[in-house]
């Protein structure tokens, strides 16, 4: 049985904080539906719009890890933190969404969660890993967190509920990882990236990974995996 966080039908406020972090005061509307593991519900109920972000622009991203790694030690980052990462380094987040919501509320801005939509999944699979990534950000919004929409797709057909959700104008962030070498995966990637260019109409796009072919640049900023970087180059080489 999925444990609910709240019941009420208006907004409630509860307080939570991350390991030795201050106690924050949390906004928490009920029709987000929280619960533990953010589980898909049977039956969704309608959310408010994504809200615009105008004037979101990272000089430096940091990943979920290393941030919450450093908060540990007392450290906070002026990065943008990031969750670009295998979703078992970041699955805290959907059981302990309050808890990490708290932490959030620390740095300048977040790219929000980028859960796995994979082709080859099921349709409640796919639709699942979305509402949660669309979910944990609106929490966020309501709680004055600055967000960049992470936009990520599994296909034409998921197109519905995994990029038309969000507004145009935007500054959105948009990873392609993993998918060098791998035809169909580029071949859908690029799908989608144009679908996202038309719909959306983005003012800015927070690129990680490999730049690809055709992408429009002139509205991009591009960000490479630092890790991987030093790995390849040693560890002098860092962007």
């Amino acid at each position: 049985m999925t444990k609910n966080l709240f019941i009420e039908n208006t907004n409630e406020v509860a307080y939570s904080h991350y390991g030795k972090g201050v106690e924050q005061r949390i906004i928490i509307p009920s029709k987000l539906q929280l619960n533990h593991g953010m589980i898909l519900p049977s039956h969704v109920i309608e959310q408010d719009d994504f809200i615009q972000n105008e004037g979101l622009r990272p000089t430096n991203l940091l990943g979920f890890n290393y941030a919450r790694a450093e908060y540990n030690k007392g450290i906070i980052s002026d990065s943008c933190i990031h969750f670009y990462l295998h979703d078992y380094m970041f699955q805290c987040i959907n059981n302990h969404p309050l808890r990490y919501t708290a932490m959030m509320m620390s740095y300048p801005m977040v790219i929000s969660p980028d859960n796995s939509v994979y082709l080859n999944w099921t349709e409640h699979d796919k639709r699942q890993s979305a509402w949660r990534n669309q979910q944990m950000t609106r929490l966020w919004i309501v709680n004055h967190i600055p967000v960049i929409y992470n936009i990520s797709w599994a296909g034409p057909n998921s197109y519905g509920y995994c990029i038309h959700v969000y507004p145009k104008h935007c500054v959105i962030a948009i990873n392609c990882m993993g998918i060098r070498g791998d035809p169909d995966a580029c071949y859908f990637w690029h799908l989608g990236y144009e679908e996202v260019i038309k719909v959306l109409e983005p003012s800015l796009i927070i690129r990680y990974g490999d730049k690809m072919d055709g992408e429009y640049e002139e509205i991009s900023i591009y960000f490479n995996n630092n890790i991987i970087n030093r790995l390849h180059y040693g560890r002098k080489r860092c962007f």
